[in-house]
Order: structure tokens, then C-alpha cells, then sequence
């Protein structure tokens, strides 16, 4: 026989099964696990450990880090990091800048603004341009116009230069910022153009190289032909800025078959080796004296 369960005993009976899940602490957040894996950029991506990556993380809460800096494994590493990060390449020619200072009196300077073609490019000055000091080098591997323009006023309106001489564009098409439209492209490139143009520098426009291949980046597979259409922008916009804009074709002479760069002036398909080097620098040149020249 049961014993008889009261109203007041069954509600003390429920409350009490109750309290541990009303006092309980709630699960602790997943920690991420020290197995990390390198991205294709080369950053180390932490992982939880379910394997998820931190960076790919979709709730706010998972605290996502970003992969655009240099990051080691662990929780939010990147924060501290992020105070190095120099997102325009603006440290590389503070000190130089600095030492160069203004033209001197009579002095015809010019500078040279691109990515990893031109930074390559300045190396040979000396042979390639003999006597020309003022021709001044200011081209960084990797940059996208979209950097370029952001170091613009430091590294080519602070310098005063009478001539710029821009080459640029191939890593946008290759997505090194990510993915950029043509649009994106030119957009920058008349940017760079009207603040030249402000401030009194004439500007030689170089067509893009051609392009076998990038490297860095085989998923993108249409850079020949994109460079093509960007090259025919080039050359009728530049036709819009007489007397401002000096239009030079440096991407037909190198061509080869289907677009592609021929081998016989590069090494990689994309940077021009020291015989396509010497097949450009006179054309370019010739265009920096007519802007010299121009009124």
C-alpha cells in the first residue's frame, strides 16, 4: 500500500528535482585546440576542436580572427599583431623619402610607381637609365592599384616630381586584394591620375605586361585576356587627357602567342627578365621626354 502523497509534498518533491538545472552553469564556450593549419597566404589558421576554422567562424560570438595579417596560433592572436600590420606598404619608403627630400633647382625628377615589375625594374637603373638620378624607383612586390593610391601622396606628390611613370594593374587581375572588376581598375588608376594632375605631374600611362600565368594564384586562369581588355581602356582613356596623360605600349612588344608573355622576355610568365627590360626602357623613356617637354 502507498502512502498518501499530499498537494504540498508533490509541489516540494518537483522543486527539488528542479534546482539542479535551475542553478546549473551553463556549457563553457568551445576553445580552440593548438592544431592550427597554414592558409595559402602563409598565416597559421587556429582551429576548434571540431576542426572548424576560427577564421571561417559564422556567429559573432566565435570571436573570428583575420587571415589578412600575419597570425599565430592561438585565441585573438592577431590583435597585437594588427598594430605591425601596414596595409599601403607605407613604411617601406619612409626613410628613403625622408633622405631624398625636394628636387634640387633644376631638376626634372621622376618617379616610377608600380608592384614587383617596377621594384625589379629600378634595380637596373643604373644600367638601363645611366646618369639619370633622377629617376627614382618607388615599385612593391604584391600591390594592387587600390595601394598604390593610398601611398600616392606619400611616395609621388611629396616628392614633387615632374613625370610619373605608372605600371600597374597585373595583381589586381590576379586578386591579391581579392577579386577586382575592371572598373575597380581604372577607377584607381584615374584617381592616381587626377591627383597627379593636381599637383602639376604629368603622367606616363603603361599598358599592363602580358601575363602567361600567376603563379602565386593558378585559380585565376583569364589574366591574358583581361589584361587585354584593361590595355584598351588604357589607351583610349589616355586619348581623353591630351598634354597630361603620355600613353605607352609596353605590353605589345612582349606579347606572345595567345596573349601570353613571350618567354623570351620573362622567366615566369609574368616579370619581364633583363632582356625584356631593355626592350621597354627606351620606349618608356622617350615618353617621359615628351612630358618633360609638354606645357
Amino acid at each position: 500500500m502507498h502512502p498518501k502523497i499530499t498537494p504540498l509534498a508533490l509541489i516540494a518533491a518537483c522543486c527539488a528535482l528542479s534546482t539542479p538545472a535551475l542553478f546549473a552553469q551553463p556549457a563553457a564556450p568551445a576553445v580552440p585546440s593548438p592544431a592550427a593549419a597554414l592558409s595559402d597566404s602563409g598565416a597559421v589558421e587556429p582551429k576548434y576542436g571540431n576542426g572548424t576554422n576560427i577564421v571561417n567562424a559564422r556567429n559573432r560570438d566565435d570571436k573570428p580572427i583575420s587571415y589578412r595579417v600575419p597570425t599565430s596560433a592561438g585565441w585573438r592572436t592577431d590583435w597585437p599583431e594588427r598594430l605591425e600590420w601596414d596595409l599601403a606598404d607605407l613604411k617601406v619608403y619612409a626613410e628613403a623619402n625622408a633622405k631624398l627630400g625636394p628636387p634640387a633647382l633644376g631638376e626634372n625628377r621622376v618617379v616610377f610607381i608600380g608592384d614587383s615589375i617596377t621594384e625589379n625594374w629600378q634595380r637596373s637603373f643604373a644600367t638601363l637609365y645611366p646618369g639619370k638620378k633622377n629617376y627614382i624607383g618607388r615599385g612593391r612586390s604584391s600591390e594592387t592599384t587600390q595601394q598604390m593610391l593610398l601611398r600616392f601622396r606619400q611616395d609621388v606628390i611629396d616628392l614633387k616630381p615632374k613625370v610619373l611613370v605608372l605600371l600597374a594593374g597585373t595583381n589586381d587581375i590576379a586578386g591579391n586584394l581579392g577579386r577586382s572588376t575592371d572598373k575597380m581598375i581604372e577607377d584607381n588608376y584615374v584617381s592616381m591620375i587626377d591627383l597627379a594632375e593636381l599637383n602639376k605631374i604629368k603622367v606616363v600611362f603603361c599598358t599592363i605586361m602580358p601575363t602567361t600565368r600567376y603563379s602565386w594564384q593558378p585559380s585565376v586562369t583569364d589574366g591574358a585576356a583581361r589584361v587585354v581588355v584593361i590595355n584598351q581602356w588604357i589607351k583610349k582613356y589616355s586619348a581623353t587627357r591630351p598634354g597630361q596623360v603620355f600613353y605607352v605600349d609596353v605590353h605589345s612588344p612582349m606579347v606572345g602567342e595567345n596573349n601570353n608573355m613571350n618567354p623570351k622576355f620573362s622567366s615566369d610568365g609574368t616579370h619581364p627578365n633583363a632582356t625584356g627590360y631593355a626592350l621597354i626602357s627606351p620606349l618608356v623613356e622617350q615618353r617621359i621626354n615628351e612630358a618633360l617637354a609638354a606645357k
